[in-house]
């Protein structure tokens, strides 16, 4: 994604951004892209908290 991209995804937030503020968070957009991939991985179906919770019986 190049700057004028980014800033038309910005302007469509409605926030009302310099263009000072949307390229300081461009250059942190990387970043964060790559905190959500690996925040986000698929899951196996056996990491569920239905199926991972025991419940305590009394």
């Amino acid at each position: 994604m190049d700057q004028e991209e980014f800033s038309t995804l910005v302007d469509q937030t409605g926030l009302t951004l310099t263009g000072d503020q949307k390229s300081v968070l461009f250059a942190a957009y990387p970043m964060f892209q790559a905190m959500i991939a690996r925040a986000t991985p698929p899951m196996p179906r056996e990491a569920e908290p239905s199926v991972i919770f025991v419940p305590e019986v009394k």
